[in-house]
């Protein structure tokens, strides 16, 4: 009697951690396609609460012409992976996306996610296929923290990097 009372208790355990395990699988998957899906239509304020707080000014940044110059048409998570201490993950998005042009292009993003106290949160992007202009660069800091002004000796400079050039 006692050895049943015994493996009902460790059965007990071992099947919570596989539950908190398969629990933060959920968690990462519910906030990464929430977050895809709030970007996707441009609700940019809604989505900085799924972002880092240190992250935060850069996306913002890195964001700031969706929804005005940069429209997306189309959002596909290809890849969601956790690590293998949960806490941490990284998710592979491809982007068709437009901009003032018209001209449809497509960007792959690969974001990584951290895990906090109120879920997993997403902690960087980077393009990592296909046009690099979904996502505008912050502007570098100097030793004082305030941005680089920007010098070019370029005169292509001058147009806008989602312009295209004209012939």
């Amino acid at each position: 009697m006692r050895a049943h009372h015994l493996l009902a208790v460790v059965t007990l355990l071992l099947g919570g951690c596989l539950l908190q395990n398969l629990g933060a699988d959920r968690q990462l998957t519910d906030q990464v396609y929430a977050f895809n899906d709030e970007v996707r239509w441009a609700r940019i304020d809604l989505a900085t609460e799924r972002v880092s707080p240190e992250f935060r000014p850069t996306f913002l940044q890195m964001h700031r012409a969706w929804g005005h110059d940069i429209q997306i048409a189309d959002s596909d998570c290809t890849h969601v992976q956790i690590s293998e201490d949960s806490q941490s993950a990284t998710s592979l998005v491809t982007l068709s996306w437009y901009d003032r042009s018209m001209n449809v292009r497509t960007s792959v993003v690969r974001q990584r996610w951290i895990k906090t106290d109120s879920g997993f949160l997403l902690d960087q992007v980077v393009v990592v296929g296909g046009d690099e202009g979904i996502l505008e660069t912050p502007p570098e800091e100097t030793d004082g923290g305030e941005a680089a002004p920007e010098v070019s000796t370029d005169a292509s400079a001058s147009r806008s990097p989602r312009e295209p050039a004209r012939s």
